[in-house]
C-alpha cells in the first residue's frame, strides 16, 4: 500500500466526520405542516420507541427491574394527576435535531433539568435490530439532563428534550408567554438525544403512531383530536 493510498483511506472517513459533525447534523429542512387545530404533530424526528397510557402519576416503561415509573421521574416536575399518554422519539446520529411545537399554543412553564448524562447506546442497538421494548437498560430516561417545555392551546401539551451524554447542550427558542404554531422551531438539542411528549388520555384523543413508527417533526401526526373538544 503505497504513502498516497494510505493517506486517503484515512482522510476520506475523516472528511465524512467533519461533514457529519459540522454541516450535516446541523440541517434544518423545511416541513409540510398539517393545517387546523385536530392534530398534534412530532416535536422530533426519529423512531417512537414507546406510546404508553398511565394514570395517578405512573408510568408503565420497563427499565431494569422497575415495570413502572414515576411521572415526576420524566418531567422533573409535577402536574396535576390525571390521565395522559407518554410517547418517546428516540433521535438517531442522523436524524435532524431541531425540534418543533407540536400544536398551537401558549408557552407556559419553561423547566431545565441538570442531570448525570448516561449513554443512550442500548436504546440505540435495540432500536437498530427492533428489539422490543425499546426502553430496557435505558435509565437516561430518568436520569438525563432535560429541558420541559409546556404548551397549552386546545390542550396542554409537555415537550420534554433529552440530552445524551455526547451533547453539547439542549437549547431552548421559546420562553414563557410566548405564543408559538403548530410546526414552529422550537429549540434543538446538539449531537444525540431523546425527545418524550406527554398529553392528556381522553375521549377525544386518539393517537395513531406506533411503537417503531419513524416520525419527522412538525409534519408526522402522533394523534388526532376531535373537533368537539373544548
Amino acid at each position: 500500500m503505497t504513502t498516497l493510498t494510505s493517506a486517503i483511506m484515512i482522510l476520506i472517513p475523516l472528511c465524512a466526520l467533519v461533514y457529519w459533525r459540522y454541516f450535516f447534523f446541523f440541517r434544518d429542512p423545511e416541513r409540510i405542516i398539517p393545517v387546523g387545530e385536530d392534530t398534534i404533530v412530532s416535536p422530533a424526528d426519529g423512531t417512537v420507541v414507546y406510546v404508553r397510557k398511565f394514570e395517578n402519576g405512573t408510568v408503565p416503561i420497563a427499565i431494569k427491574k422497575k415495570k413502572e415509573i414515576r411521572l415526576e421521574e420524566v418531567l422533573k416536575t409535577s402536574i396535576p394527576q390525571d390521565s395522559y399518554y407518554i410517547v418517546g422519539i428516540f433521535m438517531h446520529p442522523t436524524s435532524v435535531h431541531v425540534n418543533r411545537a407540536p400544536i398551537d399554543g401558549e408557552v407556559g412553564d419553561v423547566f431545565y433539568t441538570k442531570g448525570r448524562n448516561l449513554p443512550m447506546t442500548a436504546m440505540w442497538w435495540r432500536v437498530l435490530f427492533m428489539r422490543k421494548p425499546y426502553e430496557t437498560n435505558s435509565p437516561h430516561i430518568l436520569t438525563n439532563e432535560r429541558n420541559t417545555v409546556t404548551i397549552i392551546g386546545k390542550i396542554p401539551v409537555f415537550v420534554i428534550q433529552i440530552a445524551d451524554i455526547y451533547v453539547n447542550r439542549i437549547e431552548c427558542w421559546v420562553k414563557g408567554g410566548e405564543k408559538v404554531t403548530k410546526g414552529q422551531r422550537i429549540g434543538m438539542i446538539k449531537m444525540g438525544s431523546q425527545v418524550d411528549m406527554i398529553f392528556p388520555c381522553k375521549d377525544d384523543i386518539s393517537v395513531i403512531v406506533t411503537e417503531g413508527q419513524k416520525v419527522k417533526a412538525g409534519e408526522s401526526v402522533i394523534a388526532k383530536i376531535s373537533t368537539e373538544l373544548k
